[in-house]
């Protein structure tokens, strides 16, 4: 087998460069989940995906069907599971399933058989996203997994998933921690969320060995014909 050339880092940064020796990585976050405030923290985790969701399932997979994919990956989780499959469905291919895609967990802690929505004060949870929302950090969330080991695993997949496909288009169906994960690190951001993407947007890396350049970053395009608002569990 012969070995990939080595990329120049000049190409990283240009959409229009060949792929020889370096991965494009095709986030891809999922459909819009069903979320209720009754949901208890453990059912929060993995929740289905709503009407809308599955409409922008199928308008994310028709948007991609004329783009070259290679591979798929996927969160285990079935609102990602989902997404990749029917945009994996376009190109024959089935998704890879990785555990390490799996989203961060803001009440990983918390008593798992009760919502925090409807347990807690509704001062407490408003400081709690507030807090969220004007930092962009995890540390915001009391109950919440750590954040620094949610970021260290996510990296190390996609590193493993751009090491293994070089010269390859990837599309990796997962969520919105997982992909700022992937921009942060690529942008040297110090922030956790440094953008809301919106369910199944686009964002578009390229890497090689260490290397990270951002492509574009949450294209929505393709569900503007029929979605006009975002729901507010969903925001």
């Amino acid at each position: 087998m012969l070995s990939q050339p080595r990329a120049r880092s000049i190409d990283l940064d240009n959409p229009f460069a060949p792929l020889d020796g370096l991965c494009e990585l095709v986030l891809v976050r999922h459909g819009e989940q069903q979320l209720t405030k009754e949901l208890s923290a453990g059912e929060t985790v993995d929740p289905p995906l709503s009407e809308t969701g599955e409409r922008q399932v199928q308008a994310v997979a028709d948007r991609l069907a004329a783009t070259r994919v290679d591979a798929v990956y996927s969160s285990p989780l079935q609102r990602a599971l989902r997404t990749g499959t029917e945009i994996g469905a376009r190109h024959g291919l089935t998704p890879e399933v990785r555990d390490t895609l799996t989203e961060f967990e803001p009440w990983q802690n918390f008593p798992a058989d009760q919502s925090p929505f409807e347990v807690l004060p509704h001062e407490e949870i408003s400081t709690i996203f507030r807090e969220h929302i004007r930092t962009r950090r995890y540390e915001a969330f009391p109950y919440a997994e750590d954040g620094a080991a949610f970021r260290a695993r996510v990296l190390r997949e996609l590193s493993r998933i751009i090491d293994a496909h070089l010269g390859q288009r990837v599309v990796v169906t997962a969520h919105g921690g997982v992909i700022n994960a992937a921009l942060a690190d690529a942008l040297g951001s110090g922030f956790d969320m440094p953008v809301r993407v919106h369910h199944t947007s686009i964002s578009v890396l390229r890497g090689a060995d260490t290397r990270r350049a951002v492509q574009s970053i949450n294209d929505f395009s393709h569900v503007l014909s029929f979605q006009t608002h975002v729901g507010a569990m969903n925001l």
